[in-house]
């Protein structure tokens, strides 16, 4: 804080009250987007609710945090807490110092964390305009960002990754366009890079981008310390991860195995020797042929998809793995075209993100396929940097504007139009859910063969006794959904369902408050097995099939 207060570095000294407004206007919108028509905040509500049944990694900073609160040290399947950057974790942490309950404000930290990015971008761009943007100018570079597909994916669902790329833009403004070149602005440089980091790994291609671009562009021998100096911060202050991952809870390195090596599978091998190992299996043209195919995944196909086979439903999935749409084809496709305009910020800003796309496409010993395999940063700075140059255009400045604008608004509605398909399709408003709440106890320690509610087919069972087990069959026909939930006092179920004799889905241990879509996929007949492994009584669950 002393160093923000002293210093007089633009991207810090704009106008608070004005940020703080839109930024207050913008959670509010992006509640209401992201939630409506939910009567309460869930934290597995961002998991469905434009693509389906995305995995838990939103809620990893969250059991990390209540397993540290506990005293005990994070397993969840074959992950490991140390196996995930630690920043959000911390935040969480933190502000548990004001005693509210951390299950029910994780997600709303969460937003408001990840939303800090409309001030940062907003003084970003004024920053490297050399002047303070108008309201109106603040409006629309806001807009352009909460109407962005990768901001609409992830501002509620915490990688966290837009989080991560907060601290990476402030890191590029400090280090590539402040004048000021003292020693506690390249301190906040290495700071801003090791936040970045510890929010999540992915920060490291652009971290190494940059640092490339940072060493071919050094002349003097002041700029070669400064280099050193920002290294040495950094690795000081990510030692005690290290530590933490070395030492308390080894070894750590599941996700640079995952997304650098291309190793999934556990293996004993740490990283070095899994490196050499897969040095040696590789060939000459391995680097150029995977970087292409990157790029092809990424670019080619992210710009071809959507003319070959249209639909709101592809553009809604598409936009969460691939780099054009996530960012906006619009605003992908100027980016490229504004670099034929005579502007040394924005072509050193395309520089960094093309270093960044091609460390991104080449490091990886396997084919990169979806964008959030990276850093949010590298599509962020794409938008940003396009605003900028349209802010400084010398003409046709308004109708650009307009044309985004109203690209913007058909993202919005596109995507709003999916999740609230998706809502429809994938849960039982809550009048169903009480009848259906309401007949489950009711049965006692009957099975339902098949009670029918309305377009609703119910089976369920109340185990009255531990250790108890319920078996029953159900039918679902193409178009059918499948549904479950259990009891407030459930604890210890397992859920067993088999089509065609094989077992096509266990939940171990389920504690399920809200009715959950299951993907068992089409079967004429399905058997379902709960059982209760003896750790309470009293408790029920059921399976509907909805029309």
């Amino acid at each position: 804080m002393y160093l923000v207060r002293r210093s007089k570095i633009p991207i810090f000294n704009r106008n608070i009250v004005e940020n703080c407004v839109i930024f207050s206007v913008a959670i509010f919108l992006i509640l209401i987007y992201q939630f409506y028509p939910y009567e309460h905040l869930t934290n597995d509500i961002p998991t469905n609710n434009f693509l389906h049944d995305l995995p838990m990694d939103n809620v990893i900073s969250l059991m990390f945090a209540k397993s540290l609160l506990h005293g005990e040290l994070l397993e969840f399947g074959d992950w490991l807490g140390s196996d995930r950057p630690p920043l959000f974790t911390g935040t969480i942490l933190f502000l548990n110092v004001t005693q509210l309950p951390v299950d029910q404000v994780y997600l709303l930290i969460g937003i408001a964390v990840q939303a800090i990015l409309i001030p940062v971008v907003s003084e970003f761009v004024a920053g490297l305009s050399r002047r303070k943007l108008t309201v109106p100018e603040k409006l629309f570079l806001s807009f352009i960002v909460i109407s962005s597909p990768l901001f609409i994916h992830n501002v509620a669902f915490l990688w966290p990754k837009i989080f991560a790329a907060i601290f990476m833009i402030i890191a590029v403004y400090l280090l590539f366009f402040q004048p000021e070149k003292s020693i506690r602005v390249t301190i906040l440089i290495s700071i801003s890079m090791l936040l970045s980091f510890l929010s999540h790994g992915g920060s490291g291609f652009a971290i190494l981008a940059v640092a490339l671009i940072y060493i071919a562009g050094i002349r003097k021998k002041e700029e070669l310390y400064r280099g050193f100096l920002i290294a040495a911060v950094f690795f000081a202050g990510y030692s005690p991860w290290i530590f933490y991952q070395k030492v308390v809870q080894p070894p750590g390195d599941r996700l640079l195995k995952w997304h650098i090596l291309g190793q999934i599978d556990i293996v004993p091998e740490g990283v070095g020797p899994l490196f050499i190992k897969k040095i040696k299996e590789m060939h000459f043209f391995d680097i150029p042929v995977r970087t292409y195919q990157s790029f092809h995944n990424q670019i080619l196909e992210g710009l071809t998809l959507l003319p070959n086979a249209p639909s709101f439903g592809l553009f809604t999935e598409q936009s969460f793995y691939r780099l054009p749409l996530s960012v906006g084809a619009p605003l992908f496709i100027a980016a490229i075209c504004l670099l034929f305009l005579k502007d040394k910020v924005y072509k050193t800003l395309m520089l960094i993100t093309l270093v960044n796309a091609i460390v991104w496409f080449a490091l990886p010993f396997k084919p990169v396929w979806s964008i959030h395999e990276s850093t949010y940063f590298l599509p962020i700075i794409i938008i940003t940097t396009v605003v900028y140059r349209i802010f400084n255009l010398h003409s046709g400045k308004l109708p650009v504007m307009l044309t985004l604008v109203g690209f913007g608004m058909a993202n919005l509605v596109i995507m709003d139009w999916h999740r609230m398909s998706l809502y429809k399709n994938t849960h039982l408003v809550p009048h169903d859910v009480y009848k259906m709440i309401d007949i489950t106890n009711y049965t006692g320690g009957k099975d339902f063969d098949n009670t029918s509610i309305e377009n609703l087919s119910v089976f369920g069972s109340r185990l009255t006794t531990d250790a108890d087990t319920a078996d029953f069959t159900l039918s679902a026909i193409d178009g059918d959904a499948i549904y479950y939930i259990t009891g407030p006092d459930a604890n210890g179920q397992t859920l067993e369902i088999y089509g065609d004799g094989k077992r096509v889905l266990e939940l171990t241990d389920t504690k399920i408050h809200r009715w959950k879509r299951l993907d068992v996929g089409r079967f004429e007949k399905l058997q379902v097995r709960l059982v209760d492994n003896g750790k309470n009584w009293g408790q029920w669950s059921a399976i509907a099939v909805r029309k």
